[in-house]
Parts: C-alpha cells; structure tokens; sequence
C-alpha cells in the first residue's frame, strides 16, 4: 500500500509541478499582528533537522510552520504532511487547492521565515504566484 500510495503521490506532484506556473489560485492574505513572529530567521538547514512525526516542520511560501501537532488532524492524513517534512511543500500546497479556510488556518502554526537568501517567492526578483498570502 505505501508503495502504491508513493507511485501516485510522486505522479501527482510532478504533474502539480508542471503546471504550477499557469495556476492563478485566488489565496486571500494573511496578516499578522506579531512582532516575534516577524523577527524569527530559521535557514533551510534548521527545517531539515525537523522531519519526523515527532517533529514536523514545514515550508509554504518562504515561512516555516511546525506542523507537528496538526499530523493527526489533517484531513488528508499525516502522511502526505510527512512527506514534506523538513522541507519546501508550496508546490503540494498549492496543487492541492486548498480552501482559504486551510490556508488561514495555517496561520496557527507559523514559526518564521526563511532567510532572503534561501527565499524561492517572497525576494525581488522570486518565482511569482499571483495573490501570495503577505
């Protein structure tokens, strides 16, 4: 089964990758009203430390959400979220078409934000995606 699962998850994303070029999602903004949450630099490295179910830290976007206590919860189930673990999952995000709901909700689980230098989207001069959550 988690054989059968990897084939069509790999197939999906690549697939998601091709096209995310073209996609013109409607993704409503997100604001934030803290500091701290602004203030925290957390590298590509440090993500990578945190791939496992016990410590699940995701990329979106440039930012760093700690996904960990949301495994369970998540409609699509852990795995898919494990998948991504650790590192960059805007494209499987995004190809998913995630309701503005789940993209709010996302919002609980922020940590911080990539240094510019290790920034994809959100740089001068980034990869562009209309209507990026801010």
């Amino acid at each position: 089964m988690a054989k059968v699962s990897s084939i069509f998850i790999s197939g999906f994303f690549s697939n998601a990758m091709a096209a995310t070029a073209s996609i013109e999602a409607n993704v409503p903004k997100l604001t934030t009203s803290s500091t701290a949450r602004e203030d925290r630099i957390i590298t590509l490295e440090e993500v990578s430390w945190h791939d496992h179910a016990r410590d699940c830290w995701i990329i979106i976007y440039d930012r760093v959400y700690d996904v960990t206590d949301f495994l369970e919860e998540h409609p699509g189930g852990a795995d898919i979220l494990l998948e991504y673990a650790g590192r960059e999952a805007s494209v499987a995000f995004r190809g998913c078409g995630h309701s503005a709901q789940a993209i709010r909700a996302l919002d609980r689980f922020f940590i911080g934000e990539l240094p510019m230098h290790e920034r994809i989207f959100r740089k001068p001069g980034g990869f562009r995606l209309n209507d990026l959550p801010e």
